[in-house]
C-alpha cells in the first residue's frame, strides 16, 4: 500500500492532483466503454434467453481435467498514507485470495499438485513511489528491503496454501504503475502451475483487481488555515500531517487542554504510528488499555455534529476520485449520487461507526440485513464465509464494495472470462461438466442461465 507526498510541497501536491484528474477522466471513459460493452453483450443474447430458457452463450470447451481459478481481494479497497514521514495510519498491505476448482461431476476444490504465482501488471517496483521503507523501522520496528512488505511478500511471488484456498498477504502494491500513472485499481495476474517439478505447466491465468488508494483527504480540514487548524498558531504549518499531530497535542499533549496521553508531544515523536496508542484490529495492534481504537477515535471525533458537519465517507475513505464503493447492484452501490454507505443503510453512518460498542473490522454489515435469514452467515464475516460446495461467498460474488456487476470494468474481467457475463458467478457450467437438474437459483439475475 504508497506515493507522492501530498503534504510536503505544493509542487508535488499539484502533480498528484494532475495525475488524479487524468485518472478521473480515464475512469469516466472506461465506465462508459464498459457500459456500452455490457449493453452489446446483453443485446446479443437471444430473446428466449431473457425468458429464462437455456442460454445460448457458449463457454470454452473443457475437459474434466480443466481447472477454474477464481480470485479476489479481501476488502475491496485498501488505504495507504501519501507519506510516512510524519504519521502512519495503514501501511502498504494488500491481500489476494484464490480458490482452484477442478471441473467435473462433481467439481472439487484443488489444494495439491498445483502452485500459484502472482505479479502486478505494469507495477514491478516501488522505487520513487513512496517513502514507506525509509521509516518502516521506526514505525513497525522491523527492517525490510525496499519492495518487501510486512509479511515478506513483494510485488510478485508464490501464493501460499491456507486450508482450502491460496493467499498472498501483505502485498505492498501502490497506486502508481511503473510510468507513475496514478490508478487505485491495480491488476494482479495469477498463474497456475500444474504438478511443479514435472515440467507440466498449464500457464492458465486470471486477473484480479488489487485496489489501493492514497486518496485520504485530511487536507480538506487540516490544511493550513482550514477548519481543523483553528486552534493552532498561524493556522498551522504547510504540512497537513504535522497539523494533525499538533491538533492532537493541543488536546492531549504535554500541555494540552485534556490530560496528556503521552509524556512527549507527538510532533516531537515523528514518525508516529497511530496504532501504537490506539488499538487497531486491521494491524493486530493492541494499543494502550483505556485509549479508544483508531476506528472509534476517528469516527467519534469526526462525528458530523461537533465537527466535520459537511463531511462524507469520501472525505476520509477513498474518495471522490477513487470511489471505492463501485458495485452496480441496485441498493448496494449509489442511491442517486449518494453512496449507500453515506445513507447509513450498511454501516449505520458515521454515528454507527462511532458506536463505542462496535468492534472495528469485526462488527460489519452482513447479507442477512438486506436478503433475510436464508442468507445468514451467522457470526462469520462475509469475506470469510463459504457457501455452495465449500466455495467462498466472495469467490462467486466478489469482494465487499465491488460485488458483481461492478461499475469498474476491470472488476468484471473474471466473470466475463468464466461465463461471458459481468454478474456474480451463476452459470453452473463454469464448474459442472453435467447439466444440473432443477431450477438454477441464480437465473433471476443471470439472463438465460441453464437449469
Amino acid at each position: 500500500m504508497n506515493l507522492l507526498k501530498m503534504s510536503v510541497t505544493s509542487k508535488k501536491h499539484t502533480e498528484g492532483q494532475h495525475e488524479q484528474r487524468k485518472f478521473s477522466i480515464l475512469r469516466a471513459n472506461t465506465r462508459l466503454a464498459g457500459l456500452i460493452l455490457i449493453l452489446v453483450v446483453l443485446c446479443l443474447l437471444p430473446a428466449e434467453s431473457w425468458a429464462g430458457k437455456e442460454a445460448s452463450i457458449q463457454l470454452p470447451v473443457s475437459s474434466e481435467n480443466d481447472y477454474v481459478l477464481i480470485g479476489w481481494n479481501d476488502l475491496g479497497m485498501h488505504c495507504i498514507n501519501p507519506s510516512y514521514k510524519e504519521l502512519a495510519l495503514l501501511p502498504p498491505f494488500n491481500n489476494l485470495w484464490v480458490q482452484v476448482i477442478q471441473r467435473g461431476d462433481p467439481p472439487k476444490i484443488v489444494t495439491s499438485g498445483i502452485s500459484l504465482e502472482y505479479s502486478i501488471v505494469n507495477n514491478t517496483t516501488v522505487k520513487g513511489k513512496t517513502d514507506f521503507w525509509q521509516y518502516v523501522q521506526q514505525l513497525f520496528g522491523i527492517s525490510l528491503p525496499e519492495g518487501i512488505g510486512l509479511t515478506g511478500n513483494g510485488l510478485s511471488g508464490k501464493m501460499q496454501l491456507v486450508g482450502d484456498h491460496f493467499e498472498a498477504t501483505g502485498i505492498p502494491v501502490l497506486p502508481y504503475d511503473d510510468k507513475m500513472n496514478w490508478n487505485p485499481f491495480q491488476i494482479a495476474k495469477v498463474t497456475l502451475r500444474d504438478n511443479p517439478g514435472k515440467g507440466n505447466k498449464t500457464g492458465q491465468t486470471i486477473q484480479v483487481v488489487l485496489p489501493v488508494s492514497d486518496e485520504i483527504r485530511c487536507d480538506m480540514c487540516h490544511m493550513q488555515g482550514m477548519d481543523g487548524t483553528v486552534n493552532l498558531s498561524n493556522g498551522g504549518t504547510d504540512s497537513v500531517d504535522t497539523n494533525i499531530l499538533m491538533v492532537h497535542d493541543y488536546y492531549h499533549g504535554v500541555n494540552g487542554i485534556s490530560p496528556p496521553l503521552t509524556s512527549q508531544n507527538l510532533v516531537d515523536m515523528q514518525p508516529v504510528l497511530c496504532a501504537k496508542c490506539h488499538s487497531s484490529n486491521a494491524l493486530g495492534a493492541p494499543g494502550i488499555p483505556g485509549v479508544k481504537s483508531v476506528s472509534l477515535a476517528m469516527h467519534s471525533w469526526h462525528n458530523g455534529v461537533d465537527r466535520a458537519s459537511d463531511g462524507t465517507c469520501y472525505s476520509c475513505h477513498p474518495g471522490p476520485l477513487t470511489q471505492c464503493l463501485r458495485t452496480g447492484i441496485s441498493g448496494m452501490g449509489y442511491m442517486g449520487t449518494t453512496p449507500t454507505c453515506q445513507t447509513g443503510s450498511c454501516h449505520g453512518g458515521i454515528s454507527g461507526m462511532g458506536d463505542p460498542n462496535r468492534n472495528p473490522w469485526v462488527t460489519e454489515p452482513n447479507c442477512e440485513q438486506c436478503h433475510g435469514s436464508n442468507y445468514s452467515t451467522g457470526g462469520t464475516l462475509y469475506r470469510h464465509s463459504k457457501g455452495h460446495g465449500g466455495i467462498y461467498c466472495a469467490a462467486c460474488h466478489n469482494s465487499p464494495h465491488e460485488w458483481w456487476p461492478s461499475k469498474l470494468w476491470a472488476d468484471n474481467l473474471l466473470p466475463m472470462k468464466l461465463q461471458r457475463a459481468p454478474y456474480a458467478i451463476g452459470d453452473c457450467r463454469v464448474c459442472h461438466t453435467r447439466k444440473m437438474d432443477g431450477d438454477n437459483p441464480h437465473s433471476t439475475y443471470y439472463p438465460g442461465n441453464q437449469k
